[in-house]
């Protein structure tokens, strides 16, 4: 019997600041920038993170929204400062997730190019809790902390 086909969701963001890219990494560098910088009221929240950031590191995440409780770890797998990060499926829900932040060069400043590929286990309820819940906490995670992480960038000085 053929193993069932999972669906890959795919998200992407991308935002442009004033900063250099190096200061740009340099935010990502200090994991407690981003969980200050991430909106309080998503459904997706950042739960614990080393103090820097590093090959090999270990974030634990959570999406809680009624009816639904996720938890899952995520790794540090690619890192090439400054030009980005990638953090991919250590433990938890998800069968994969890569969640990639390029940081590229633009004129007058930097673009950051954040992207989630992500599958749900089989099965139709994970599906439709996909469908219904998941897609849109994880859309909403993406899209609020890359505007959140950019405006830190460019009014706070971080």
């Amino acid at each position: 019997m053929a193993k069932p086909r999972l669906e890959v969701t795919r998200i992407e963001e991308s935002a442009r600041t004033r900063r250099a890219p190096r200061d740009v990494f340099a935010f990502f560098d200090r994991p407690s920038n981003i969980k200050r910088a991430t909106p309080g009221a998503l459904a997706v929240s950042l739960e614990s993170h080393p103090d820097d950031l590093r090959l090999g590191t270990i974030f634990a995440y959570r999406l809680k929204r009624w009816p639904v409780e996720i938890t899952w770890d995520v790794v540090v797998s690619e890192y090439s400062p400054p030009e980005g990060f990638t953090n991919v499926k250590a433990r938890g829900f998800f069968p994969k997730w890569a969640h990639k932040h390029a940081i590229v060069p633009a004129e007058h400043g930097t673009e950051l190019r954040v992207s989630l590929e992500y599958e749900v286990p089989s099965g139709i309820y994970n599906s439709l809790t996909n469908n219904f819940v998941i897609r849109d906490a994880m859309a909403e995670l993406i899209r609020e902390q890359t505007r959140a992480i950019v405006n830190a960038l460019d009014t706070e000085g971080i």
